[in-house]
């Protein structure tokens, strides 16, 4: 069994605290106890037995909001960054990969359609109000993506 703790003075790098990690990216010690505790998240114990969390945390947290955002459920966001952290990627992992961007275009698409019929029925105002709200990145996304469209 792989020993996952760390003694005084074999720190290499930053590692963080429950608390630490929480306010370095902006989720609840609850949520980072959750995620650690279905697999997300693979922290070390110190000597004091404290679980220490390293960079590899921060992106993989960083990478479930992005992906919360698309509404991809938590266990394919387990099953991306697994295959992600994994030393050897696969030809089958990649292709597994792309397939699961490729779902998640689709439904982005779907619903860049139906938006487009709901602004089809808003005058300018309504209009530049929705769009107002969205920020740049996705209001130049939903412009690129309608442009292929119409």
């Amino acid at each position: 069994m792989k020993n996952n703790s760390i003694s005084r003075g074999e720190c290499i790098g930053k590692y963080y605290r429950i608390g630490e990690l929480a306010e370095r990216t902006n989720v609840s010690k609850r949520t980072i106890d959750y995620y650690t505790k279905i697999g997300l998240l693979h922290p070390r114990r110190s000597d004091s037995n404290y679980r220490l969390y390293d960079e590899e945390a921060v992106e993989a947290i960083e990478l479930v909001k992005r992906y919360k955002k698309m509404n991809c459920p938590l266990y394919e966001i387990k099953d991306i960054i697994d295959m992600l952290q994994s030393k050897t990627l696969s030809n089958q992992s990649l292709e597994m990969h792309v397939d699961h961007i490729a779902q998640l275009m689709q439904n982005l698409e779907k619903e860049i359609k139906d938006m487009q019929q709901l602004m089809d029925h808003m005058n300018r105002e309504q209009r530049t109000i929705i769009m107002e709200k969205l920020s740049k990145q996705s209001a130049n996304l939903v412009k690129a993506l309608l442009a292929t469209y119409y």
